[in-house]
C-alpha cells in the first residue's frame, strides 16, 4: 500500500510538472515577412524558427525569458539604449504566444565597429556626471566613423557599484550613445541579499534582460555569458560558468561554422593576472574562471576573442593558440577617484573594428586622442630605477615593439618589466584615499625602461602595435 501511494505521489508530481510547463509559440517577422532559422531560446533549450518563421518551445519552469539570437543583417528594437530581444515568460499559462518583430538593417554589416567598456561602477549620484563625460567621449568616437558603418556597444559588467536602484538612471545616461548597448552582469550588479546564485540576477535581469545570450553582426557571432557565481554568503562569489550555460553554449555554437570568429564577453577574466602566474587559490577563485578549460574546449573550433573587465587594468593574454583574452581598463578609472586606473592607464574604453571576419582594436583614453597609446616618465621618476626613463604602454601585447632613440640613433628595444606606474603609485597610496581606504596601486607588465648613455641627449620612444600603427613621443 505504501509503495502504491509513493508511486501515485511521484506520478502526480510528474503530471503537475507537465501541467505547469509553459509552451511558447510564435513567429519571427520583419516588416511583414517571416524569417526562418532564427535561434529561439529560454536560456536552456534552443529551437529554430521554421520556413514560415514559426517556432514552438517547451519552456523550462526555471526560465524567466524567451529570446532570440539576432540574425546577421537585422537589428533589435532599442528602449533606453538597451536592445529588446526578449519577452517575459508567464509561467502561469499553459500556452503563451509571443511574436518577435526585428528590423532589417539599412547598413551593410560586413564592416562594423563596437565599443567595449568595463566597470563604469557608479556608487554615488554625483558620479553620473563623470560617467556622462565618458559617454560624451564615446559619442565623439562614434561620430568619427563613416556614417554608413554600423556600431554597437558592450559593457563588460559592474555597471553600478552595488546600487541596483541606479540601473534606471544608468540606462538614461547610456541611452545618449544612440547605439545598441548590450550588458554583461558583474559582481557589483547582483542581488546579494538573496539566498542563491539563481536568485542573484533578479534586479539586473529586470533592467537589462537575460544574463546569457548571443547575437550576430555581419560575419561575427557575439556571445554574452555570466561568469560570476554567488554562493549565498555575504558578498562572496567565484568566477565560474555553470553547466546550464555550457550546455546552452554548445547548442548555440552549432549554428556557427568552425573557423569563424566568435566574440565572448564576460565580466571576470578567465585567466588571473597579466603575468599568467597563479596567485593564491582564494584570489584566483574571485578573479578568474575556475572551470575555464571547459569553456576553452567548447570554443576550440573557433577563432575566439574573450572580452573581460573586473580588474580595472588593461592587458591581453593568449589563452590558447586560437583564444585571445582582452582585459579592459575601467571606464571609471580607479572607481572615479582619479583620471588613471591602478596600472597607470587612463580611464578608457576599447574600440574594435571588424572587417569581414577579422578584428582590430585600439585603446581609447577618455578625452585623449587615439594617438595617446603610452606615456613617458623622465629618468629618476621611479626611485627603484633611478638611472632609467620609463614608458607605460597601455595596450601592449607581445606582438608590439617598444624602441627608443638617442639623438635619433636607434638604441634598440626598451626592457619590459613587472612594476608599478609612478603616477598611480603616488595617487593610490594604500590607505590614503578618502573615499575608498582599500584603494591601492596595481602591478603591471606593460612597463618598459631604458638607460640613456648621454644625459643631455634628446630621447624619442617609438611604439609599433600589432597592426602596424606607429606612435612616438619625445621624452620631456
Amino acid at each position: 500500500m505504501k509503495k502504491n501511494n509513493l508511486l501515485l505521489f511521484v506520478l502526480l508530481i510528474g503530471i503537475n510538472a507537465i501541467a505547469t510547463a509553459t509552451t511558447l509559440k510564435g513567429k519571427v517577422t520583419s516588416n511583414g515577412s517571416t524569417i526562418s532559422s532564427v535561434q529561439i531560446t529560454d536560456g536552456k533549450t534552443i529551437v529554430l524558427s521554421d520556413k514560415n518563421g514559426k517556432f514552438t518551445l517547451e519552456a523550462s519552469p526555471e526560465s524567466e525569458y524567451i529570446y532570440y539570437s539576432l540574425p546577421s543583417g537585422y537589428e533589435s528594437p532599442i528602449v533606453n539604449g538597451i536592445p529588446v530581444f526578449f519577452e517575459k515568460i508567464n509561467q502561469s499559462l499553459k500556452t503563451q504566444k509571443i511574436n518577435f518583430e526585428i528590423l532589417k538593417s539599412e547598413k551593410s554589416q560586413s564592416k562594423h565597429a563596437f565599443i567595449l567598456w568595463a566597470d563604469p561602477q557608479v556608487l554615488d549620484v554625483e558620479e553620473f556626471d563623470q560617467l556622462e563625460e565618458v559617454v560624451a567621449d564615446v559619442n565623439k568616437t562614434i561620430a568619427s566613423f563613416p556614417k554608413e558603418l554600423p556600431v554597437h556597444a558592450i559593457s563588460a559588467g559592474d555597471n553600478v557599484f552595488d546600487r541596483l536602484n541606479f540601473f534606471d538612471q544608468y540606462k538614461q545616461v547610456i541611452s545618449q550613445i544612440k547605439v545598441p548597448f548590450y550588458h554583461v552582469i558583474g559582481n557589483h550588479d547582483m542581488d546579494y541579499n538573496n539566498r542563491s546564485n539563481e536568485l542573484s540576477t533578479k534586479s539586473f535581469s529586470a533592467a537589462f534582460g537575460p544574463t546569457h545570450f548571443s547575437f550576430n553582426v555581419g560575419k561575427i557571432h557575439y556571445i554574452v555569458l555570466k561568469d560570476v557565481f554567488y554562493y549565498g554568503f555575504s558578498y562572496r562569489y567565484i568566477g565560474y560558468i555553470d553547466e546550464n550555460q555550457l550546455q546552452w553554449l554548445e547548442q548555440d555554437l552549432k549554428s556557427v561554422q568552425p573557423g569563424s570568429t566568435v566574440i565572448v564577453t564576460l565580466h571576470i577574466p578567465t585567466i588571473y593576472g597579466e603575468s599568467q602566474k597563479p596567485g593564491s587559490f582564494a584570489t584566483e577563485m574571485s578573479n578568474s574562471v575556475l572551470n575555464r578549460q571547459a569553456l576553452y574546449k567548447i570554443l576550440s573550433p573557433f577563432n575566439t576573442h574573450i572580452l573581460a573587465g573586473h580588474s580595472h587594468t588593461q592587458w591581453l593574454t593568449q589563452a590558447t593558440p586560437n583564444i585571445t583574452e582582452h582585459v579592459h581598463a575601467a571606464a571609471s578609472g580607479a572607481w572615479w577617484q582619479g583620471e588613471i586606473c591602478t596600472d597607470g592607464s587612463p580611464k578608457a574604453y576599447t574600440v574594435y573594428e571588424v572587417n569581414g571576419d577579422s578584428l582590430s582594436w585600439f585603446f581609447k583614453g577618455v578625452n585623449q586622442n587615439k594617438s595617446e597609446q603610452f606615456k613617458l616618465y623622465k629618468k629618476g621618476t621611479d626611485t627603484a630605477f633611478p638611472d632609467y626613463f620609463i614608458a607605460n604602454v597601455y595596450n601592449y601585447d607581445t606582438l608590439w615593439k617598444v624602441r627608443w632613440y638617442e639623438d635619433e640613433v636607434l638604441k634598440g628595444e626598451m626592457q619590459r618589466y613587472w612594476g608599478v606606474d609612478p603616477a598611480a603609485a603616488e595617487l593610490y597610496q594604500p590607505g590614503k584615499n578618502k573615499k575608498h581606504s582599500w584603494l591601492s596601486v596595481s602591478q603591471t607588465q606593460h612597463l618598459f625602461r631604458a638607460q640613456p648613455v648621454n644625459p643631455n641627449a634628446k630621447i624619442r620612444v617609438e611604439v609599433l602595435d600589432r597592426f602596424g600603427n606607429i606612435y612616438h613621443k619625445m621624452l620631456e
